[in-house]
């Protein structure tokens, strides 16, 4: 059988790869830990932590640094900032460039065993340019946000929400802000909510916003999960309308994903999957999905993974099925066993090859298929994947993952790369030509000498993920017909809402097996 798109050649093709994919795990690694990870548009990952969840780094943070995928080198990025970007909230901006807004201003303290004062919001926002690979400090956030969620409208404006303050009383930010390229930010009056730390949200077709009802920990004192129930903000009257907690609420660390949005309807559905009950006492395989395109939605359980899993990590692929990977089951919080781990004393990083294994770590990874809402089980990666571990879609169809601390100075630096099993199922389509820019609701050509067997042309928006979220994580399928032997023309939705101003991969699809995609800019 053929390697897949984009593997080593070294690489000896497992004889199930054809049903559960192949794991890999590269010679390339990060120097730090990469606690923030985005695809670019020029098709580098940056990588990033800041100070790395290590307290003794909070004025020397870490610097950036760029994976290729195509040449496997690493290169840091030496500039210094003036603040430390860990725990930041992120997502791309309609340019290329990606946003990132707050971070750590102080670490957590202790009294009587608690982390009192908890952590400090810092509010400093930077954007980096995938050309000049290089950070701009913008204007400073209104508030200090530390753990907050980024959001890009369908206006290019960007969204940022929760986080805890710079100072007293920390957890009780309620104010929500816009960011508004070359102008700034500026609070979003009236819509002022309670909402959790990294809030999962999703921006619908409706223009809504959609708090999907996961979120992360680091809460220095009980919370009633009733008190964070899901909803939708009204962006024009600034409304929040009230859903509920889903059937099993119990997601402390877990995902959600946008499913495909598919013509001619783009009819939302969000997928919710794992976590755990507060402070992690135990892990759930719970798995829910809401339709938000009904009137009176409500959260449907289906089926549970296999596996339960604190700390899930999801990415939406190219045939719009799911890979959900990563995560432990059990208990104990962020911690390994005490007989399997000691924290590192600072500046004592431990090394990746001496991390040891966590006995549970869940290593096999899991397919959800929304058309059946079945799950199906997985090859199994190599290394644990537990808390400040990252996946990314790559443009070959291949998926990324890195990092992983399971507690502080002990940081997992190694990177394996999923080749899911369409890339063993048959050849894969090309595309020769396609336009960089295109604008809402216009045809467009892609030319390819598969034409008239493409089953589906699809855009993803690049990822910008961290601790178990990605916002900017979005699938559009486009209505296409073949104009000619080698060229189909496709159609792009009219509403922006669907697909956010910014950079996107551009798929096709010939029986399920994705093409190699092209970088291509929404306007």
């Amino acid at each position: 059988m053929s390697n897949p798109t984009g593997a080593s050649p070294h690489v000896v093709v497992h004889e199930d790869a054809a049903e559960k994919g192949q794991w890999e795990l590269i010679p390339s690694r990060f120097h730090n830990l990469p606690v923030h990870m985005a695809l670019l548009p020029s098709g580098k990952v940056l990588g990033f932590g800041g100070s790395c969840n290590d307290e003794n780094q909070l004025l020397m943070p870490y610097p950036s640094e760029l994976w290729d995928p195509a040449s496997g080198d690493t290169k840091i990025i030496e500039q210094p900032l003036a603040g430390d970007l860990f725990c930041v909230g992120h997502c791309h901006l309609a340019d290329g460039r990606l946003l990132a807004a707050g971070g750590t201003y102080k670490y957590d303290g202790r009294l009587f065993g608690m982390p009192i004062p908890p952590f400090s919001g810092l509010d400093q926002a930077y954007s980096f340019d995938p050309i000049s690979e290089s950070w701009t400090r913008l204007a400073d956030l209104g508030h200090g946000r530390w753990y907050p969620t980024l959001v890009t409208l369908g206006d290019g404006r960007v969204l940022a929400m929760a986080g805890f303050t710079k100072r007293f009383p920390w957890a009780f930010l309620r104010s929500i802000e816009i960011y508004s390229p070359g102008e700034g930010w500026h609070k979003l009056e009236g819509a002022d909510r309670w909402l959790p730390l990294y809030p999962r949200l999703h921006l619908l077709p409706s223009g809504e916003v959609f708090y999907a009802g996961s979120y992360n920990t680091h809460y220095s004192y009980p919370f009633r999960l009733k008190g964070f129930p899901t909803g939708l903000l009204n962006l024009e009257d600034r409304r929040w309308r009230t859903i509920g907690l889903p059937n099993s609420s119990q997601r402390e660390e877990g995902a959600s994903v946008l499913l495909p949005l598919t013509p001619p309807d783009y009819q939302p559905q969000v997928l919710l999957v794992g976590g755990g009950t507060p402070t992690g006492e135990f892990a759930v395989p719970d798995a829910e999905i809401i339709d938000l395109s009904v009137s009176d939605p409500k959260w449907e359980a289906i089926q549970p993974m296999k596996h339960a899993r604190y700390y899930v990590y999801a990415v939406l692929l190219p045939d719009g099925n799911v890979l959900v990977l990563g995560g432990r089951s059990g208990s104990k919080k962020h911690d390994h066993p005490k007989d399997d781990h000691r924290e590192h004393e600072p500046g004592q990083a431990q090394a990746a090859e001496e991390l040891p294994h966590d006995p549970r770590a869940v290593h096999e990874a899991e397919l959800f298929d929304p058309t059946t809402r079945k799950w199906t089980t997985l090859a199994p990666m190599a290394l644990d994947r537990l808390y400040h571990a990252n996946a990314l879609l790559l443009p070959d169809g291949r998926v990324m993952v890195a990092g992983s601390n399971p507690s502080r100075r002990t940081n997992e630096l190694r990177i394996e790369i999923y080749s899911p099993p369409y890339l063993f199922k048959g050849p894969h389509p090309q595309i020769e030509a396609a336009p960089a820019q295109i604008g809402y609701g216009a045809w467009f050509e892609i030319r390819t000498p598969q034409a008239g067997a493409i089953g589906q042309v699809v855009l993803i928006r690049l990822s910008s993920t961290t601790h178990c979220l990605n916002t900017d994580q979005r699938y559009v399928g486009l209505e296409f017909n073949v104009s000619s032997p080698d060229t189909i023309a496709a159609r792009m939705p009219d509403n922006s809402n669907i697909a956010p101003p910014g950079y996107y991969m551009l798929f096709i699809l010939q029986d399920g097996v994705p093409s190699t995609a092209r970088f291509i800019q929404v306007t």
